[in-house]
C-alpha cells in the first residue's frame, strides 16, 4: 500500500500571548521566524514548521500540562544548560533506553519536552 502522508508539515501550540510568545521563542529558544500574522507565528525547525497562536475570543487560556510532541537535540547537556541560564522553568534530565530527555514550560505555562538519542 502506497503511503499517503509525506510528513507532519506544522505543529501548533496554544499560546496566551502572540506577541509575548512570539518574542519568548525567539530569544529564549533561539528559533528563527518564518512568517507572522495577527495571532499566528511559525518558526524555521528543520523540516518541519513550529506555529504558535494565540486564540480568538478566548475567555480562559490553559496550558498544556502534557507534551505532546519534543525537539530533538544533538547535545541534551548543552541544550538543558542553556535554557536553564536563561531562567526557564524545567525538570531534570531523563535518562532510559537509549534516550535522554527533559521537560521545561514556555512563557503561558505550556510543557514542552527535549530528547536525545544517538542518531
Amino acid at each position: 500500500m502506497k503511503q499517503i502522508f509525506k510528513r507532519i508539515d506544522t505543529i501548533f501550540l496554544r499560546v496566551k500571548n502572540i506577541e509575548e510568545s512570539l518574542k519568548w521563542y525567539e530569544e529564549i529558544m533561539d528559533l528563527e521566524i518564518r512568517w507572522k500574522s495577527e495571532n499566528y507565528a511559525a518558526f524555521n525547525l528543520g523540516e518541519t514548521a513550529f506555529t504558535i497562536y494565540e486564540p480568538e475570543n478566548i475567555t480562559e487560556f490553559k496550558p498544556s500540562e502534557y507534551a505532546t510532541f519534543n525537539f530533538y537535540v544533538s547535545n541534551i547537556t548543552e541544550a538543558y544548560d542553556n535554557l536553564k541560564s536563561k531562567g526557564v522553568e524545567l525538570g531534570s534530565i531523563e535518562d532510559g533506553g537509549g534516550v535522554q530527555w527533559f521537560w521545561f514550560k514556555d512563557i503561558s505555562g505550556n510543557r514542552l519536552e527535549v530528547c536525545y538519542f544517538r542518531e
